[in-house]
């Protein structure tokens, strides 16, 4: 990890850390509440693809009001930079707002607006030079929830070095709560991509396919607010029909 990459992850933790302490002295407004999070992962998989193949640093802060309006925001170290291929390190920024709402007791729905910023971004050229991509994507991302269960919608916004305008993501992801406290996690998810906007850096071969499939367990310690979490995760395909690595990832999350 990069020098910047270290004191990035230290400032956030350190941030975090004087949160409660200086939640004693300022009390959040009746209006909202401010939620955050803190988790160490063995690896950073992210539908299927590998964003960080060694340990991974992430956190992230969240403001609520009571009208269901949000915003927040969250980070993550990455064992790449996506200008610059001599590099083993980065950080991945991602900056979003929404809205959602509770229809009944069982049923509610969340769309959000979400900007994927990465350290040291900017633009990726093709080998010719001739025609280039930004690195920073924005992806509207909605979720209906039943109970347990939640089926959600991605939609990127905006050509980038990694995806095409219009490229669509599918996803279902299921809780339940098992004795002793553990949880069952499971998830699947896959892509719809648009290939009518390929060019030199980004190409497609194919329109459709599994991403990935997740099997965890979770278990929390005690009332600290942190979580273990064991998962498992089946790769999929990307869009060139190239297959991806099975996974195993261990963690341990805080949330407060």
């Amino acid at each position: 990890m990069s020098n910047f990459s270290q004191k990035a992850a230290a400032a956030v933790f350190l941030a975090l850390g004087s949160l409660p302490a200086m939640a004693d002295e300022v009390k959040a407004p009746a209006s909202g509440t401010l939620t955050g999070s803190a988790s160490i992962l063995s690896k950073y998989i992210y539908r299927g693809g590998v964003e960080n193949d060694d340990a991974a640093l992430q956190a992230g802060l969240e403001y609520a009001h009571n009208s269901g309006a949000f915003a927040g925001y969250w980070g993550s170290t990455l064992d790449y930079d996506s200008t610059d291929d001599s590099k083993d390190s980065g950080f991945e920024h991602d900056f979003y707002i929404g809205y959602g709402h509770a229809l009944n007791d069982d049923w509610s729905y969340k769309t959000q607006l979400t900007a994927y910023v990465y350290q040291n971004g900017g633009k990726v050229y093709s080998e010719d030079g001739n025609e280039k991509r930004r690195t920073t994507g924005v992806e509207l991302l909605n979720n209906l929830d039943y109970k347990n269960l939640s089926l959600g919608l991605g939609i990127m916004l905006a050509d980038v070095n990694y995806s095409n305008a219009g490229d669509i993501y599918l996803s279902a992801a299921y809780e339940q709560a098992l004795p002793q406290n553990f949880a069952l996690r499971t998830s699947i998810g896959g892509y719809i991509y648009n290939n009518r906007r390929d060019d030199a850096i980004v190409d497609t071969a194919k329109s459709a396919v599994f991403s990935e499939a997740r099997l965890g367990l979770a278990k929390p310690l005690g009332k600290t607010g942190a979580e273990v979490v064991v998962e498992y995760v089946w790769g999929g395909q990307d869009r060139m029909g190239e297959s991806l690595d099975d996974h195993t990832l261990i963690g341990l999350n805080y949330a407060f």
